[in-house]
């Protein structure tokens, strides 16, 4: 395991343990407001209502404020090592490695980047319950009164529920963890190579057993890009505000903006190996779900 990949995985332990610990915290609360009521006496509105705010609290502003420091961080660290990339990238290239990419310098647009991603990813951990999980949470409490559930009841009905909730969302941090390190990675990239007075870039496709069909795709097409296409997807790619809008609206956004290439978009030759793609794809990666392919620069 390199840096990178212990990067992606300390974040993806960062944000599912601080998942679970505020998972604990909204089980608790939302079972301690249920004391008031007498044992065998039937739940009502009121009750539901209180116990919906208690654990939107816990799962959405409170696990935003826990996780901010340490989702700062990781972006820091994922644009550092991304200019990085591109430093080495120039030893040894007529490129002058004073131009400006290196870290600490072009601090501003550096600094603009973590600030924009950072708010970005926060809004996507911190919306996950309301958008992703809060309408089926709200309706399975609805069914407990209309089942004219008690207190014991629902207490047991809320350990399974939360125990669900834990569950299911590590699979959703472990795969934000991933995508979120690779793009930024690869934003920070496109940023070196803009700074640096370059125009042209090429994909540097892994060529492995583990290499999707997609990407040996990619590599045999062997184009060159335009930096400046690139440069527009990514500000692009950077302005949307989930804050503004819902999950579903901004995702339906991305994959207008830098859509994911799927299976059926790659041409085959007649033994069946891949030889290009067809139809709009994103002009850089990651381009499917644990893309290894990145970017190198094309120095005059």
């Amino acid at each position: 395991m390199d840096y990178f990949d212990r990067l992606m995985f300390e974040y993806y332990k960062v944000l599912n343990n601080a998942w679970k610990d505020e998972i604990k915290k909204a089980a608790h609360y939302g079972i301690q407001s249920l004391a008031d009521i007498p044992k065998n006496e039937r739940v009502n509105k009121k009750y539901i209502d209180n116990i919906i705010d208690i654990t939107k609290t816990n799962l959405g502003e409170d696990f935003m404020a826990e996780v901010a420091k340490p989702n700062k961080i990781f972006v820091d660290r994922c644009v550092r090592l991304g200019i990085s990339d591109v430093n080495n990238q120039l030893k040894g290239t007529k490129v002058n490695a004073n131009i400006g990419i290196s870290i600490g310098l072009n601090r501003h647009r550096q600094q603009k980047l973590i600030n924009a991603m950072s708010k970005q990813n926060l809004q996507w951990i911190g919306k996950h319950y309301s958008d992703d999980i809060s309408v089926k949470f709200k309706s399975t409490l609805t069914e407990a009164i209309q089942s004219g559930y008690t207190r014991a009841m629902l207490a047991d009905k809320f350990k399974e529920m939360f125990k669900d909730l834990g569950d299911k969302s590590s699979h959703y941090w472990q795969g934000l963890a991933e995508h979120t390190a690779l793009r930024i990675r690869e934003f920070a990239r496109l940023e070196g190579y803009k700074a640096s007075g370059a125009k042209y870039y090429k994909l540097l496709v892994i060529l492995d057993e583990r290499t999707s069909d997609i990407c040996r795709a990619l590599a045999k097409e062997d184009k060159v890009y335009r930096l400046d296409t690139a440069i527009e997807v990514m500000e692009e790619l950077q302005a949307l505000d989930p804050s503004k809008h819902s999950l579903e609206t901004v995702r339906d956004r991305i994959k207008e903006i830098a859509p994911f290439i799927n299976e059926a978009q790659v041409q085959r030759d007649k033994n069946g190996e891949p030889i290009g793609v067809e139809g709009g794809v994103t002009t850089f990666p990651p381009f499917h779900w644990k893309c290894r392919t990145t970017t190198r620069i094309l120095v005059d």
